[in-house]
């Protein structure tokens, strides 16, 4: 009986206290899945973001999916306790993993950029990121803002929400668990967000590494010279020329992590390739 009325979806049962109780667990599940991005997703896990309005914003998407989930396939709802606690974390942690995907990009960018600072001497000014709840160089901070613009301006947090609406379509809910496939997308963003850091701080980083090799001959041909003196400003300058130079190509580079990340989410859904 419980099944045949979550077929029928949500809207087209009368409504009243027990239906609303019958509704709850399933209404849960997708509550879960959808508070995943809101803990992993970069701008909606920030503190920015009040935790009510947050809190709000995730049943209201929650609500506004769950008649389509109901309508489309029959509920199976937990057993027992262990049974749900099992399907809230399994939900939890597919929503988190579409939202890693993305985050780790972002804290790729940031980490590539503060390894170069910390070589150029840039790092011991700091300032507190909200988004991240952190604290960061001026440089990282400045390519993680520039990067959010470009998420933003291709319209990725909308390919983010789509990737997780549509995944109501080909995973059930309690239908996700640890997997082959979802220990090899995890791995695969990571070595993504790694090879992204390098590809943004490298360059930096080697400019850096022949001003000391240079710095270095010059100190042993002029002793006299002081080269912790005039080394410093050389460095910051030349860090601030090879950052002006390889932010310009930061779009094509963040572009092409975010969608191999997406890319392989949807594989992993099941879903066919934006």
């Amino acid at each position: 009986m419980r099944q045949g009325l979550f077929a029928k979806g949500f809207w087209n049962m009368p409504f009243g206290w027990m239906h609303i109780y019958g509704e709850l667990p399933a209404y849960l599940l997708v509550v879960a899945r959808v508070a995943g991005i809101a803990v992993a997703a970069p701008f909606f896990s920030g503190t920015v973001i009040p935790v009510r309005i947050k809190a709000l914003l995730v049943a209201a998407l929650a609500a506004a999916v769950f008649p389509l989930v109901t309508a489309q396939a029959t509920v199976a709802l937990p057993a027992d306790l262990a049974a749900a606690a099992g399907g809230l974390a399994g939900e939890l942690a597919l929503g988190w993993l579409i939202g890693f995907s993305v985050a780790a990009i972002f804290m790729a960018v940031q980490l590539g950029i503060q390894m170069a600072s910390q070589q150029a001497g840039m790092a011991l000014g700091e300032i507190f990121n909200p988004m991240l709840d952190s604290s960061m160089p001026i440089a990282s901070e400045l390519y993680f803002y520039v990067s959010m613009l470009i998420f933003l301006g291709v319209h990725g947090h909308h390919a983010l929400v789509r990737a997780l609406l549509d995944s109501f379509e080909t995973i059930p809910l309690m239908g996700f668990g640890l997997s082959e496939q979802a220990i090899g997308l995890t791995v695969n963003i990571l070595a993504v967000s790694f090879g992204l850091a390098v590809r943004v701080g490298g360059p930096i980083a080697l400019a850096l590494l022949l001003a000391f090799m240079t710095l270095g001959f010059v100190s042993r041909t002029m002793p006299q010279l002081n080269i912790l003196a005039v080394g410093f400003p050389i460095k910051i300058l030349i860090a601030l020329v090879m950052m002006a130079v390889t932010v310009m190509s930061l779009e094509s580079v963040v572009l092409d992590s975010i969608a191999r990340v997406l890319d392989g989410v949807r594989t992993l859904l099941g879903l066919p390739l934006l």
